[in-house]
């Protein structure tokens, strides 16, 4: 797990040839929620059509440490779920990847 993003709360393996390709989720909802569900589902079913299993790691916005630790990610994806528990570490983190060109999708 890359410093600075908190607790892993899920985890989904990949190949060895896609060692390295990580996607970090930031999601305050239980993983039971429809809202948890619905984005890691969209997660998965996009990695499927592009024939990939990328390393996603999610974590709630209450445990985000250091914003600079988007660079460890291909990807941060910021699940709904406004209003967040630390809505600063979620903005500080959506700058930090627009400030370090790193792909993020909001929802």
């Amino acid at each position: 797990m890359a410093p600075g993003l908190g607790p892993l709360t899920a985890r989904i393996g990949y190949p060895e040839h896609m060692a390295g390709l990580s996607i970090a989720v930031v999601l305050d909802s239980a993983p039971t929620h429809p809202y948890h569900i619905a984005t890691m589902a969209a997660i998965g079913h996009a990695a499927a059509a592009l024939s990939l299993s990328p390393d996603t790691l999610v974590t709630p916005s209450d445990t985000l440490a250091d914003p600079g630790a988007v660079e460890a990610y291909a990807a941060i994806v910021i699940g709904p779920g406004s209003p967040y528990r630390a809505p600063e570490a979620v903005l500080a983190m959506i700058r930090a990847a627009r400030e370090r060109g790193v792909p993020l999708v909001g929802t």
